[in-house]
């Protein structure tokens, strides 16, 4: 067969195939580009977000689609997830991936981006607020690192978002005193152990870390134990936080007035029981944000407090003191011991390990977009975002996890950078429309991608390291090998009354 027959025999097969694509569009009618199963979603965009998680939550939240189209919820919902994942990447490129196998638009074309854009204007960000809600709740595996006592270790700690700088964002979010950019607020609920976000709260950054804290509270569960650093604690907050079954070991300021207690008895370990009393300053402003000027005084109640220094030591010699005090639920000291309590309250640092998890590696440093901030220019549009970046954030950590389950070892020897980098990778490669020319397909690519991320060098989970945290720290201080040395010590509280009741 000459060159030009072969040519011509081409053209035809390829004229064909186009008509057989166009006829299945057309069978499969309007709704049929709707549905998110595995024709139009591959079997990896799947591990995102679930197809049915999706569509229970547009039927939850009650969206429905007006009409018929490509950029139905459903899909949309899986471009903006894409859009977080692929932070530096095109409106348009993504959308390319994410919609790649639905037969119209592999006809008639990749939706734009001002499309894209209209479609999202359609779809509440309470739908992408519930797949996270719900896919949160389906948790990975807790191993052994996860627990302290047989209690699952959780944390709970707020940070903020910059986001774009329109009229419409200043409008629905505050910027704060000498900021550059409109902020968001969020507070969230972290499985230390894994660094799973069990729930969140997000809000305008004008909303204070307690405010979104005090909402976040049910969300805490018997037979865990909850760690908070020290701008959490009021007595208020304390009581209804205890009353959810949860145990709780949260810091406490340093100064004398900024813990309302009276001590009961000094324990063999060197930690105390103490009375907790609200402070007549804790009951003014809770009288206030509640509108109640004759609200009670909380009852008193019984905690146990410890108080401890930490010594960092870098190879130099060069040492540093921090002083802390943490009150607790656990009263028992036999069974839980001061030392491995003031050891234990170090894990609440993994919530500030997955903040920068968020907002550097999966968001990207640097505040030129599309960097650190959201591409929404409404607030709808950002509430969006910064709910799928959550989402995303748990798929990735999925991944890491099964990885180190399947390898049996700690989690933390798994770097979510190279899980990320992997996932963008066989996203944009290995999960497109089949080849038009052989059918080749891979057979499974979840165990694909799973069996790249276990090949991967490790991470040293047990190594300990100190950095500058501070800008100014920063400038003179690098990041160095340490060894910590706790030291537990006195107690200087005044002593409750013998006719005291607790």
């Amino acid at each position: 067969m000459s060159d030009s027959a072969m040519l011509s025999a081409g053209a035809v097969r390829q004229a064909a195939d186009q008509r057989e694509t166009l006829r299945a569009a057309v069978i499969a009618g309007p709704a049929g580009v709707g549905t998110l199963d595995e024709q139009v979603t591959g079997r990896l965009w799947p591990l995102l977000a679930d197809a049915a998680l999706i569509e229970r939550a547009q039927a939850v939240v009650g969206h429905v689609d007006a009409r018929r189209r490509v950029l139905t919820g459903a899909v949309t919902v899986m471009i903006v997830l894409g859009l977080c994942l692929f932070r530096r990447e095109s409106t348009s490129v993504v959308t390319a991936r994410v919609t790649s196998r639905i037969p119209r638009t592999r006809v008639e074309g990749t939706p734009t981006a001002a499309a894209v854009s209209k479609a999202r204007g359609r779809l509440p960000a309470a739908v992408h607020q519930r797949v996270f809600t719900t896919g949160a709740r389906s948790t990975p595996t807790f191993g052994p690192e996860s627990y302290a006592f047989g209690l699952l270790v959780t944390a709970i700690d707020g940070t903020v978002f910059d986001l774009a700088d329109t009229a419409r964002i200043r409008a629905g979010f505050t910027t704060p005193t000498g900021g550059r950019f409109p902020q968001a607020r969020m507070v969230a609920l972290v499985a230390c152990g894994i660094r799973w976000i069990l729930a969140a709260r997000i809000a305008s950054s004008g909303t204070s870390e307690q405010a979104l804290a005090d909402d976040l509270i049910g969300e805490l569960q018997p037979g865990t134990i909850n760690l908070a650093d020290r701008g959490f604690f009021s007595m208020d907050r304390w009581t209804r936080a205890a009353a959810t079954g949860a145990h709780l070991l949260w810091r406490v300021k340093n100064g004398a007035r900024s813990l309302p207690a009276r001590l009961v008895e000094v324990l063999p370990d060197g930690s105390a029981l103490v009375q907790l009393a609200e402070s007549d300053a804790m009951l003014s402003r809770r009288r206030t944000t509640r509108a109640d000027r004759d609200l009670p005084r909380l009852r008193p109640r019984l905690a146990r407090l410890v108080e401890f220094t930490v010594t960092t030591r870098d190879r130099a010699g060069r040492t540093t003191h921090s002083r802390y005090r943490v009150l607790t639920t656990l009263l028992d000291h036999h069974r839980h011991p001061a030392t491995a309590l003031a050891a234990l309250y170090a894990e609440r640092w993994q919530i500030e390990l997955t903040h920068g998890r968020l907002k550097t590696t999966l968001r990207g440093p640097g505040t030129r977009p599309p960097g650190t901030r959201p591409r929404g220019q409404t607030p709808e549009l950002a509430h969006q975002e910064l709910w799928a970046l959550l989402t995303v954030y748990n798929a990735l950590v999925r991944l890491a996890v099964t990885t180190a389950v399947d390898l049996n070892i700690d989690p933390d020897a798994v770097s979510f950078a190279a899980v990320l980098a992997l996932t963008r990778a066989h996203l944009a490669s290995q999960d497109s429309a089949p080849c038009v020319n052989c059918g080749h397909d891979d057979p499974d690519p979840a165990t694909t991608l799973l069996t790249a991320i276990a090949a991967q060098p490790r991470n040293r989970p047990t190594r300990t390291r100190t950095g500058p945290r501070t800008k100014r720290q920063r400038r003179t201080q690098r990041t160095r090998d340490v060894t910590y040395e706790i030291t537990i010590t006195q107690i200087d509280l005044p002593k409750a009354s013998k006719t005291a009741k607790v």
